[in-house]
């Protein structure tokens, strides 16, 4: 019997094509992913002295738009099915656009939704277009971009990415200020690890890109972001152990609790040894004195707000008399809860707590299903801390909420399969 050679059976040219097709998407969604975090837009926008980035900035999305705008039109019905997955964040869109109705800045409500709708759309791309593992290539991908820049930037250009002022010698990367760089590198090193552990094909190049977000953090000098980072990554191997058996699943969740209880006594009784742990004062380097006189305001508009991001957009409406009790051009509120409740008050912050409760309940379930990459709860611890000190819920071009808007439409589009 003659021997048979794999030649033999060549693949047939139309799957090859299809292949490359489908690799070159990934690149470019990829590229797409880091652009939404709008590297050297903030450089911009402070070298012409703006606290946004110049209108015609925005040209540098149309590539963005234009693709997403393409993979609507060729995946009209999985676009359907993983909008109809997320209802809630559906709701909280609408309630954006909706707000412009009583907006003390309309047109800027109105901008701010209509990015604030592409930026979802291209997080539910990820979601229908892509599985676990290939949801975790393309953020993979977008940081080895995003690292290679930085690191390019910090040590070629410092003028741009080390900080001089505020911060000597910190890095800032592709960005101006240095808890931006950590916090974004922050979900940055455990997106790496969870690659690698997903996809032994590139393994090698997705551990570097953990360890040079990692080196990012370091470089930041953002301790916050470290202890991020750490718990990230600590999360991704609490799930790999706790999979080994109920056992160590028992230990794991006993662990975890132990955490949770001494973290909660310090918060209560000791809290300057938190906040010096943090490498902060009791006044979380300012922002206690932004929740205070922000929530003032908040609290004279309860259940609408100023309009979606309104609130800090006219120089001379109530953000002024913020930005003149801390002595400082605040441009946010530095925490998510209050940012929303400032721009959709209470109806929005309960349509979002609804939301994340659904989440948090999927992410516990999928904590042990391998097809979640074991980055899902890892992601939504570093989401919950960080929303207590920046505003990354319902934010446009924003990294933080693209990837819990991709990790909830997918944990839900997996939770109907099920059924």
């Amino acid at each position: 019997m003659a021997h048979v050679e794999a030649a033999d059976f060549p693949i047939p040219a139309n799957d090859v094509a299809r292949a490359d097709a489908g690799r070159w998407e990934m690149r470019i969604a990829a590229l797409c992913l880091a652009q939404f975090s709008e590297p050297f837009f903030a450089a911009l926008a402070q070298s012409q002295g703006l606290s946004d980035p110049p209108g015609y900035a925005r040209i540098f999305f149309a590539p963005v738009y234009a693709f997403i705008g393409w993979a609507i039109w060729r995946d009209r019905r999985a676009a359907f099915v993983a909008a109809r997955a997320v209802p809630l964040i559906l709701a909280l869109l609408g309630l954006a656009f909706l707000s412009t109705l009583w907006s003390i800045d309309s047109g800027g409500t109105l901008r701010r939704a209509v990015w604030l709708t592409l930026t979802t759309v291209f997080a539910l791309y990820l979601a229908w277009r892509y599985d676990w593992r290939g949801i975790l290539r393309i953020a993979a991908g977008a940081f080895l971009v995003l690292v290679v820049g930085s690191f390019a930037t910090a040590l070629l250009a410092p003028s741009i990415g080390v900080m001089a002022n505020e911060h000597p010698g910190a890095w800032s990367g592709l960005w101006t200020h240095k808890n931006t760089l950590g916090g974004l590198m922050a979900i940055g090193a455990p997106i790496g690890v969870a690659a690698a552990i997903v996809d032994a094909e590139r393994r090698r190049l997705w551990l570097g890109v953990a360890f040079g977000a990692l080196l990012l953090v370091i470089e930041s000098t953002s301790k916050t972001a470290l202890l991020a980072t750490f718990l990230g990554v600590a999360t991704i191997f609490a799930g790999m152990f706790m999979r080994r058996g109920p056992m160590q699943a028992l230990i794991a969740m006993t662990a975890f609790g132990a955490f949770v209880i001494t973290l909660a006594v310090l918060m209560i009784f000791a809290p300057q040894a938190l906040v010096a742990v943090l490498g902060r004062d009791l006044t979380l380097t300012g922002r206690t004195d932004i929740w205070e006189s922000a929530s003032t305001y908040a609290a004279q508009r309860p259940w609408l707000g100023y309009g979606y991001y309104a609130f800090w957009l006219d120089p001379n409406g109530p953000a002024y008399w913020v930005r003149q009790a801390v002595r400082w051009q605040v441009a946010s509120a530095h925490n998510g809860w209050l940012e929303l409740m400032l721009g959709a008050g209470r109806f929005g912050i309960a349509l979002f707590a609804l939301q994340f409760l659904v989440m948090f309940w999927r992410t516990l379930a999928a904590w042990l299903d391998p097809r979640a990459g074991l980055w899902t709860p890892a992601f939504l611890l570093a989401f919950g801390f960080y929303t207590m000190s920046e505003s990354h819920i319902l934010q446009a071009n924003d990294l933080f909420w693209i990837f819990y808007v991709a990790a909830a439409a997918r944990l839900a589009i997996d939770a109907k399969e099920r059924m």
